[in-house]
C-alpha cells in the first residue's frame, strides 16, 4: 500500500520537475540573447558610427518613444513580451547585432522590422539603447 501511495506522487513530482526544468531552458534559449546570438558574423562586426554621440543618444530617444516605447516600456524595462532594453544581455550586445535585430525584427515574437527606417536612425535607436544604463 505505501508503495502503491508514494511511487506515482514520487514519479509526477519526477515529470514535474522535468517539465519546469524544460520550460525554463526554452525561455532562456529563445529570448533576446539568443537572438541576438544569430546575427551573422558580419553584422556582429558592424561598428555604430554615433556611438557616445550625445545628440544621436537624443535622436534616437525619440524615435524610440515614437516607435518602440509602446511595447518595451518608457523606461526600456520591458512590457509582457517585450525585451527588457535595460538587461545585460542587451546592453552587452555588440552594436552591430543590435542594428540588425532592429532591421530584421522578430516577427514571430511580435518585434517588428524597422527596415524602412534610415540606417541613421537605426544607428540612433542603438544609441539611445546603449546609453541607457549609463546615465547619458
Amino acid at each position: 500500500m505505501f508503495r502503491r501511495r508514494i511511487l506515482p506522487a514520487l514519479l509526477w513530482s519526477v515529470v514535474l520537475a522535468s517539465l519546469a526544468a524544460a520550460e525554463h531552458k526554452t525561455k532562456e534559449e529563445d529570448g533576446p540573447a539568443a537572438q541576438l546570438s544569430k546575427a551573422p558574423v558580419a553584422a556582429r562586426s558592424l561598428r555604430n558610427p554615433f556611438a557616445a554621440d550625445e545628440n544621436a543618444a537624443a535622436a534616437g530617444r525619440k524615435l524610440y518613444e515614437k516607435h518602440c516605447a509602446h511595447c518595451h516600456g518608457a523606461d526600456a524595462g520591458g512590457l509582457e513580451r517585450a525585451a527588457n532594453l535595460r538587461s545585460r544581455a542587451i546592453q552587452e550586445a555588440p552594436p552591430g547585432s543590435l542594428f540588425w535585430a532592429l532591421r530584421n525584427g522578430r516577427i514571430r515574437k511580435g518585434m517588428p522590422s524597422w527596415s524602412k527606417l534610415p540606417d541613421q536612425q537605426l544607428w540612433q535607436l542603438v544609441t539611445y539603447i546603449d546609453s541607457l544604463n549609463k546615465g547619458r
